[in-house]
Order: C-alpha cells, then sequence, then structure tokens
C-alpha cells in the first residue's frame, strides 16, 4: 500500500526525497567523499531501500561507509562515459588498467603504494594475457595513473602519503595508498560471466519491452527516470499503450520518490528535477560544450520547425555544420572569448563540434545518424531563435525554411514556389481576388446574379 505523503511531515518527505535525487545522480556515495549527502541517505536507510525497489527495481545497499544503488533494465541512458578532471574521455586503455586495479585491489586489506600496486598490476595483466605495464612509459604511466585517480575521486582508495599526480608526473614518486575494500567491491555493479561476449552482456542487461504489465510499468518508470524527455513515436507499441493508460500513476510514484514534477504532453512526458538534482548532463550550462549546444537549438529550432503539430523534424547536414563552425568554428568570435576567461578546456573546433553533438543526443534533443538526424520538438522549449551569423543553405527540403524566396518570373517553378512549397500564398491570393471582383461588381452596378450573352441565355 502506497503511503500518503500528504500526512507526512514536509521536512522528513524533504530530505527522504533529496536523499533518492542523490543516489540517482551517484549510485555509489561514501562517508569520505560525500559526508553531508551519505549521513542522509543513512538515516533514511529503509525507506529509501523499500522505495527504489518497489517504484524502479533498483537494489539499494547501505553499509557503515558507503551506499551502492544498483541500476538495472537500462544500459545507454544511466551509463555516463568515464573522464579524467580536464574532460577528456577514458581511453580504453585506461579502462584497462582501471579493471586490473579492481582485480587487485579488492583482495588487499591493508595499505600499499603506488609503485608497489604498478608490480601488482603488471603480473595480473601477464596472467591475463594482456599487454600492460604501468613503468613502461609515460602514456602507459598517465592511463594508470588515471584509473587510480577515478577510484580516490570515488573514494575507493585514499592517498596517505604524496599524491598519484606527482607520481604522474615523476615516476621516481611512491605515494601511499589506503584501499576500502568493501567499496571497492561496490565500483562494478553487474560483473560479466565466464562465457559471456560483450554483446551477449549488454544484451542480458536491456529488455525494452517486457511482456508482463508490472514488468512493462517498471521498465517505463525507469525510462523517465533516467532520461530527459520520453517521446511516444520512439516506444514500442506495447510500451506506448501502457504510457498512456498509466502515465499519470508512474508520475505520481516517481514524484512521490524523487520529488518531482511532471510534464505530461501530446509529445511525449518528461520529469521536471528540482534545481539541485544532477541525474542527467547539467543544460543550458555556461562553459564551451554547453554554450554552443544552446546556440545550436535555439538556431535550428527557428529556422527549421515545420510550423504545424510534430514530434521532430529532419535537420539538414548542411546546416547542422554551417550552425556549428559560426558558433564554434576556428573562426568563431566566442573563441577568442572562451580563450581569455579562466575556465574549463576549450576544445578544438572538431572536438567541439563532437561533443555538442553528443550531449544533444543524450539529452534526446537531437536524434539519428549522421544524414539522418532529426530535431526534436523539445529543442523549441529553449528557444527558437534564427541567427543571422549562419548562411542559409538551400536544400529540396518542402518543410525547411532554408530556402532563399525566389523572385517572381524567374521561372523556378512558378512565383514564389520555392518560398511557398504548400500553395498558401495562392490561397491567399485567390480569395483577395474574388473580394476585388464583389468591389466592382458592386460599384458598377451588376450584382453578376444576370447570366451574360455567354451564359445561355440565348
Amino acid at each position: 500500500m502506497e503511503t500518503n505523503t500528504h500526512t507526512e511531515d514536509a521536512a522528513l518527505i524533504g530530505e527522504r526525497q533529496a536523499a533518492a535525487r542523490t543516489l540517482m545522480a551517484r549510485p555509489l556515495l561514501t562517508r569520505r567523499t560525500h559526508p553531508a549527502e551519505f549521513s542522509l541517505v543513512r538515516s533514511h536507510a529503509e525507506w529509501l531501500v523499500q522505495r527504489f525497489q518497489r517504484v524502479l527495481g533498483y537494489r539499494l545497499t547501505v553499509a557503515d561507509d558507503h551506499a551502492r544503488l544498483v541500476k538495472r533494465g537500462l544500459v545507454s541512458e544511466v551509463v555516463r562515459p568515464l573522464t579524467r578532471p580536464t574532460g577528456s574521455r577514458f581511453t580504453p586503455r585506461t579502462h584497462t588498467y582501471l579493471a586490473l586495479a579492481l582485480a587487485v585491489l579488492v583482495e588487499r586489506t591493508g595499505p600499499t603504494t603506488v609503485r608497489s600496486l604498478a608490480a601488482q598490476v603488471r603480473a595480473a595483466a601477464r596472467e591475463a594475457g594482456i599487454d600492460a605495464d604501468p613503468a613502461r612509459g609515460l602514456g602507459e604511466r598517465r592511463a594508470f595513473c588515471a584509473a587510480l585517480q577515478h577510484l580516490i575521486g570515488l573514494g575507493a582508495l585514499t592517498e596517505t602519503s604524496g599524491t598519484v599526480r606527482e607520481h604522474q608526473a615523476d615516476a621516481a614518486v611512491d605515494a601511499g595508498l589506503l584501499p576500502d575494500t568493501d567499496v571497492l567491491r561496490s565500483v562494478a555493479a553487474h560483473l560479466p560471466r565466464a562465457g559471456d561476449d560483450p554483446e551477449s552482456f549488454l544484451a542480458d542487461t536491456v529488455d525494452p519491452d517486457p511482456e508482463s504489465d508490472q514488468a512493462g510499468e517498471v521498465a517505463l518508470r525507469r525510462l523517465l527516470a533516467e532520461t530527459a524527455v520520453v517521446h511516444r513515436e520512439r516506444l514500442p507499441d506495447r510500451q506506448r499503450d501502457r504510457l498512456a493508460a498509466h502515465q499519470w500513476r508512474a508520475a505520481a510514484a516517481l514524484g512521490n520518490l524523487l520529488g518531482c514534477d511532471t510534464e505530461i504532453r501530446a509529445e511525449g512526458v518528461a520529469l521536471v528535477m528540482p534545481d539541485e538534482a544532477a541525474a542527467t548532463p547539467c543544460f543550458p550550462s555556461d562553459d564551451p560544450v554547453g554554450h554552443t549546444a544552446l546556440a545550436l537549438v535555439r538556431h535550428l529550432s527557428g529556422r527549421l520547425h515545420p510550423g504545424r503539430p510534430t514530434t521532430s523534424v529532419p535537420v539538414p547536414e548542411q546546416e547542422l555544420h554551417a550552425a556549428l563552425e559560426a558558433f564554434g568554428g576556428a573562426d568563431a568570435p566566442a573563441r577568442s572569448e572562451w580563450a581569455r576567461t579562466a575556465g574549463p578546456e576549450l576544445p578544438g573546433p572538431d572536438r567541439l563540434s563532437a561533443l555538442v553533438l553528443e550531449l544533444l543526443s543524450g539529452l534526446g534533443l537531437l536524434t539519428g545518424r549522421p544524414g539522418e538526424r532529426l530535431l526534436s520538438a523539445a529543442a523549441a522549449r529553449f528557444g527558437a531563435d534564427v541567427d543571422d551569423r549562419v548562411p542559409r543553405i538551400q536544400d529540396n527540403d518542402e518543410d525547411s525554411r532554408t530556402h532563399p524566396a525566389q523572385p517572381r518570373g524567374s521561372g523556378h517553378g512558378g512565383p514564389d514556389a520555392q518560398a511557398d512549397p504548400r500553395g498558401d500564398l495562392d490561397r491567399v491570393a485567390s480569395v483577395l481576388q474574388a473580394v476585388a471582383n464583389e468591389k466592382v461588381s458592386a460599384t458598377s452596378g451588376d450584382t453578376g446574379d444576370d447570366r451574360g450573352p455567354r451564359d445561355g441565355s440565348g
């Protein structure tokens, strides 16, 4: 039986929902890295364990020094790429060292050092048939240290003397480390079995269209909680029907758990989280990627909206690249401003474009492959302002606003054929001509009712 939240203390409800939002954003929470948030989760552990299992089917474990929310049923929606402090993504080599370091550290119970750990990682790699040696050169050492810094950020490792960053700069520095074995064993939530390959492992974790109604409702709640917008047209038929039938019940359950509002529209459903929640990438933001993404969304919304009810509109590839070049290309005025400010890393033009497209794709605002991209109707929520710095690109899409109007009598399919693909101006002209004819008839005394000599009246 669901708890009636209206009868509970408002402060208590707010604390529980804030703790739930924190776990959604940081599934591994430790006392050392986030003491205030962990204390809040610990104090409401029983309620959180029961409610996460009931609403989302997620398993929550709360120990003395850490809490781990184990998510399931989704992959791309809940998995965020691991990054270095500079914002660059982990390379495959860094992921390899992270896995090897975990394999070694989960068996340790006492302090160690970076150089000792590197030797153990090298031995583990040799045993597994992997060519990896943290002491082989600067590139290998950087990848190894990035993996260790990630574990330190999670609270699974503690630097006791010196730092891993110092060892990265100078291999002679031997920083002391203290592993937390329980936290280390919670880093990897789902371990593959011996016979799994990557495809089968990922396939076992995803079921977008469960057969039973109960499992289908839980899958919908997960999708609503983990994605920015759930578009009805992108759901399988069964899930689309379930969303239409149970969307308000799902909204109530997620509202009680996360303290969020739900916006339900014809094209889809979105959860609106309080400002401090950060389960998804923050957008809009002031960094170069967020700034460029916002400018791109506003420009495309103003330039490409077809002027009729729709859930998405095709984005011409030339229009997209022209806008990205204007907003973040090598000659874009904004790049000089970003270079002068003391802010985050300024990516190169190509990498900036890739990060912008990745961000908008993750938010569901720009979907599809190159040449087949679609701009979601949700993008218009951020504004629709055509930027004059982006040149117009002519294409053959009848619903596009990228066509320059042809001058009358230019021989391009009739007057204003390109500027008026649906013939709206022709219909308006017909109405105006009819009104003009009526005025002429009224002033000449001809009512238009009498038949003329050519009307068969003899």
